[in-house]
This record gives structure tokens, C-alpha cells and sequence, in this order.
């Protein structure tokens, strides 16, 4: 008996003394699989808007705190007012902080603008969106800023927005958001131009103006044009405006498709979209459509060398422009078809004199063959007050002067070309 008991005690001890050596075998392999090694992620935060004038209407703008690579523990994004006047709670809400959890590359915050029934000034707020007290990861602020207008009964309250006309990519495939692509400006002038000498709003983002109920009565115009917009991609631009005076009227909404483009973008680039006939509290809003560029395309009648004019004026970003001149004497009398005609430009002084400075015309052939560029310069008048524009001009080939040519040898009675015109 006492030989088979110290037997069985001693195969236990055996069995146990084997288990922890497969045991301690296992152990060392999974430590080994599982090491973990420290990183140093980056932290981006993108926002939905970055500088925005809007009315209190209990909108909501987002941001996105993105991780390089998620992390085995929670990281903290704080989130602070670090400028303006707008108060916290009453003006508008957003959390004090993100959180990204464990695992997780990403987290999303939002700001609210408050609306409320205060009359109260135009405040701002400037919200600081990461700082130095984030741990695990490294992070430059950024900030989302907003002018928050407030208005009251008899007030009219304007809000533009736009889009692109198709959409437009980068090169990676994602899609170009409207305000990344252009930043309009809205104005509103006492004149269908792009004076703004009412008013006007630029912001970053959409934007909002409020037409005071203490404006004087009259007639006013709202405006749209570029502050800034791409300078690789070329796309119409479709503009919405949006009317609400408390108690009156609501969401007045009229959309303007292809509006503008941001091919040229100058003073000279703006498109007016309605009138407003303010009288009182009361506000009678009418629709115009001008696109300034397409507004001063002129064409005018009367003879050009004695043919029928086929002349046009218009404007661009560089200033008044002409086209047409000559075309059909140099088709039909000279007999040289034209293949490439430059822009010219002329000014107008206060006085009426027309200036056209010397400048490429035309490229044109002779029998198949390309001849020299012609040249023109001029002189003449604009009187407004009966549309008539009259004009002295020279064609000139490498230094020869065809008009003086053609006087010399009886052609033309005039050492220069004359078109007479008007409206």
C-alpha cells in the first residue's frame, strides 16, 4: 500500500511538473506574436465651414477629427472660444470636447448658431478646434469663425447660396464642394452694379445679409460676385437666393442656373439677381437676371467701309471691348477671309472721345496662304444721349498702312476708314 500511494504521488507530481513546462511554452510564444510598438499619430480636424455670416436660425456646422492610425486608447480633442463677442449657451453650443475612441480613427463635433428672440447686435465667435492639451497624438488647431446677424421684424433677411453648375472633381475622384471651388461675395447696391455701397457680406462660406428696417426707402439690388475662385477648372456657377422678413414672408427662394463663371474672375464679372423696392416695412422683391459680362454686349447698326455693320461692343475683365470691325470689307473688298481675330480694346472718356490704342485685328490668307497680322488704331465719339458712335480708323500690315493705300490710289476718299454707328 505504501509503495502504490508514493507511486501515484509521484506520476501527479510528473503530470503537473509537464503542464507548467507546455504551459510556460505557450506563454513565451503569444508574448512574443502580441509586443506592441509605440507610434506617433498625426491628428487633422476638417470643418464644414471655416468662416461663415449667417442670421441665428439654429444651424448646425460640423467637424471631423481624423487619427493618422487608431491607438489603443482614447484620444481627447478640447474644443474652446478663444475670440469674439457671441456668448456660450445663448448664442451658440458645441461640446467642450471629442473624444476618438480606442481602436477608432476618427470623431465628429458640431457647432449650433442659437436663435433666440433678443434684439440684439451683430456678434462673432472664433472656435478653436484642438490645442496642446491633447495627448497621444500631435495636432495644429484649427478654427471655425462666424458673424451671427440677428433680425426683427422689418428687417429683410438675404441669404445666397451656389453650386456647381456639373460636377467637378480632383484629381484623387473627390468631389469639389462649391465654397472650396468659388467665394462669392453678396452686395447690395443702390445701383444694378457690383458697388455694394449699401451693404455687403464675404464671408467664407455661403452668405447671409440683413436689409435693416431703419434702411431709407427705395430701390436696391442684389449682387453676386467672386472674392476668389479656382484658377484651373473653368465651370458655370448656378446662384439661389433666399428672401424671410418675420411674419411676411418665408423661404422666398429663386434659383439663377449658370449665372456665372469663374473663366474671368474681376470687377467686371457679377451677375444681378433681383430688385428690391423697399417702402416702409414692406418689401417688393423683383426678379432681374443680368449677367454684367452678357448685359453689355451691344450690337450695332449703321455702315462700317460703307457695308452693313457687323460691329459689337462689350465689356470683359480687362475693360470695353469691340469686335467686328472691318470684317466685311476685308471678306468681301480686300478679299482676305479671316482665320484668327484679336481682342480689342477702347476707352470712352468723360467727354465722349474714343480712343482705340494700336492692336492686334486680324490674321487672315490670301489664295491659301497665311498673310501678316493686321493691326488697327482709331479715334472717334460716344454720345449717350442719341447711341451714336463714330469712329476713324487705320489698318496697318508690317508698318504699311492699307488705309493711307487706299486713299493714295482713289479707293477711299478718306486716308482712313470710317464706321458710323449707332443703336
Amino acid at each position: 500500500m505504501i509503495t502504490k500511494n508514493y507511486k501515484s504521488i509521484f506520476s501527479y507530481f510528473s503530470v503537473l511538473a509537464i503542464s507548467f513546462f507546455i504551459v510556460s511554452c505557450d506563454q513565451e510564444e503569444n508574448t512574443g506574436l502580441s509586443t506592441f510598438i509605440p507610434t506617433a499619430p498625426t491628428l487633422s480636424v476638417t470643418t464644414s465651414v471655416s468662416s461663415k455670416s449667417l442670421i441665428e436660425d439654429n444651424s448646425e456646422y460640423t467637424f471631423t477629427a481624423s487619427l493618422s492610425e487608431a491607438q489603443l486608447v482614447d484620444v481627447k480633442l478640447f474644443i474652446s472660444q478663444v475670440d469674439g463677442n457671441a456668448s456660450f449657451g445663448s448664442d451658440y453650443d458645441v461640446s467642450g470636447s471629442i473624444v476618438i475612441p480606442a481602436g477608432a480613427t476618427s470623431g465628429k463635433g458640431k457647432i449650433k448658431i442659437l436663435s433666440d428672440d433678443v434684439i440684439e447686435e451683430t456678434e462673432t465667435v472664433k472656435i478653436q478646434i484642438g490645442d496642446n492639451k491633447t495627448s497621444n497624438a500631435s495636432i495644429t488647431p484649427v478654427f471655425m469663425e462666424f458673424s451671427i446677424m440677428n433680425y426683427t421684424e422689418g428687417d429683410l433677411a438675404i441669404d445666397l447660396s451656389w453650386e456647381l453648375a456639373s460636377a467637378t472633381t480632383t484629381n484623387s475622384g473627390d468631389e469639389i464642394d462649391a465654397t472650396d471651388f468659388a467665394d462669392m461675395r453678396l452686395l447690395i447696391s443702390s445701383t444694378p452694379t457690383n458697388s455694394g455701397d449699401i451693404g455687403e457680406a464675404d464671408g467664407g462660406s455661403f452668405e447671409s445679409f440683413v436689409l435693416a428696417s431703419d434702411t431709407p426707402d427705395g430701390e436696391y439690388y442684389v449682387v453676386a460676385d467672386f472674392y476668389d475662385a479656382n484658377s484651373d477648372i473653368y465651370r458655370d456657377i448656378n446662384l439661389d437666393v433666399t428672401f424671410n422678413q418675420v411674419g411676411v414672408i418665408t423661404n422666398n427662394h429663386l434659383s439663377y442656373p449658370a449665372a456665372l463663371n469663374n473663366k474671368n474672375v474681376c470687377e467686371n464679372n457679377f451677375y444681378v439677381l433681383t430688385k428690391i423696392i423697399k417702402s416702409g416695412s414692406s418689401y417688393t422683391i423683383e426678379d432681374v437676371r443680368i449677367n454684367n459680362f452678357e448685359n453689355q454686349i451691344v450690337s450695332w447698326s449703321g455702315t462700317d467701309v460703307d457695308y452693313d455693320s457687323q460691329v459689337k461692343t462689350g465689356v470683359d475683365c480687362e475693360g470695353l471691348v469691340i469686335s467686328g470691325i472691318n470684317a466685311d470689307w476685308m471678306l468681301d473688298w480686300w478679299g482676305e477671309p479671316q482665320i484668327d481675330a484679336g481682342t480689342v480694346y477702347y476707352t470712352v472718356d468723360a467727354a465722349g472721345v474714343v480712343t482705340i490704342e494700336s492692336q492686334f485685328l486680324y490674321t487672315t490668307t490670301y489664295n491659301g496662304a497665311v498673310q501678316p497680322d493686321y493691326y488697327i488704331d482709331g479715334t472717334g465719339t460716344y454720345d449717350a444721349a442719341t447711341g451714336k458712335l463714330y469712329i476713324e480708323y487705320h489698318l496697318i500690315q508690317d508698318g504699311w498702312d492699307l488705309t493711307g493705300w487706299m486713299f493714295d490710289n482713289g479707293y477711299s476718299a478718306t486716308p482712313y476708314f470710317i464706321a458710323d454707328l449707332s443703336l
